[in-house]
């Protein structure tokens, strides 16, 4: 079976009326890095993704505390970039999990220095993307990493008017809400979207085609969202889906990409800033905003309540499903 895994950066507290970031504009430093995450996307030509990858700046995110399962794998690295050592941690767990199951896949990645050969594998066969290609030869590069933008987007777009409309200030997205967030954009992906993107790359074995046909439209989505959000007249200029999906597009994944002088000389002045401030994400900081307070859990009075009321909505649900099949 061939997957393909490939990343992508995200600034996963952005909404679409921020106007401080422009398209196209290269993360190289670190002056967007304590709002983005890196992520990793992975799936085949049968519509299987694998779990979500999260690459963080902070070890220790403060939103973590107490938390003893997270929606997903997390990692840390001094700028959220992938690196060597990353990967190949990936790559072995990925191998022990596909050895378990008595499966063995090929996985295709780019070939980026981030992306080291990986010895000792059983049930992964690592091969690696010839320079310059990877847009047109990655599946994940032909929509599925902007279906799965689409999704999150508007998500965090619903998010912003549930607020707007119960008259509360909209809080910053953490870490911890961010992968969340992710996780269920990720599996909204639908298996028609990767499919297609699969023989658009040429690696399925059936036609090539040059369109996404899903029924359920990740951009719809969004659109219908970010158009409800206009109703709400908010301050700002807010973007539209295709310009809110790709503000991250050119975002650094890792320390391989081609950096200019400037750019250089940004991530050194960066660097000194970032040793001599402290991080606002790590435990050990008195100075906690709102939105980095872990969460709590919920009383055993709480669980009850929950459980009740989705109890008492199934009841409707029942009726519902029962008038449309008569």
């Amino acid at each position: 079976m061939i997957f393909n895994a490939d990343e992508f950066g995200l600034f996963y507290q952005m909404l679409p009326t921020n106007t401080y970031h422009a398209k196209g504009e290269r993360c190289a430093g670190g002056k967007f890095s304590k709002v983005r995450l890196t992520g990793l996307a992975a799936g085949n030509a049968l519509g299987e993704n694998l779990p979500m990858f999260v690459i963080g700046k902070s070890v220790t995110p403060r939103c973590f505390k107490g938390v003893r399962s997270l929606p997903c794998q997390y990692k840390a690295q001094m700028k959220a970039w992938m690196d060597s050592e990353i990967f190949t941690d990936y790559v072995k767990k990925l191998d022990v999990k596909f050895e378990t199951a008595g499966r063995k896949i090929v996985l295709i990645i780019d070939n980026c220095p981030a992306h080291p050969e990986v010895t000792g594998l059983k049930a992964v066969e690592l091969v690696f993307l010839p320079p310059n290609t990877t847009s047109k030869t990655q599946p994940m590069d032909q929509g599925v990493i902007r279906a799965l933008k689409a999704y999150y987007r508007s998500n965090l777009v619903k998010r912003q008017i549930k607020f707007i409309d119960g008259g509360k200030e909209v809080p910053k997205i953490n870490i911890l809400k961010g992968m969340q967030i992710l996780v269920k954009s990720w599996d909204a992906v639908s298996k028609d979207t990767v499919k297609n993107c699969f023989k658009k790359a040429g690696i399925s074995k059936e036609a090539q085609i040059t369109s996404l046909n899903d029924a359920d439209d990740p951009f719809k989505s969004l659109s219908d969202s970010i158009r409800e959000l206009k109703k709400r007249e908010v301050d700002g200029d807010i973007f539209n889906a295709d310009d809110f999906v790709d503000i991250d597009f050119e975002v650094c994944l890792s320390k391989s990409i081609e950096l200019t002088d400037e750019e250089i000389v940004e991530i050194v002045l960066n660097e000194d800033k970032d040793q001599n401030a402290p991080n606002l994400e790590d435990d050990d900081n008195d100075e906690i905003e709102a939105h980095d307070i872990p969460p709590k859990k919920p009383k055993q009075s709480e669980l009850e309540e929950a459980l009740e009321l989705l109890e008492r909505w199934s009841l409707f649900a029942r009726m519902v499903l029962k008038s449309e099949s008569s």
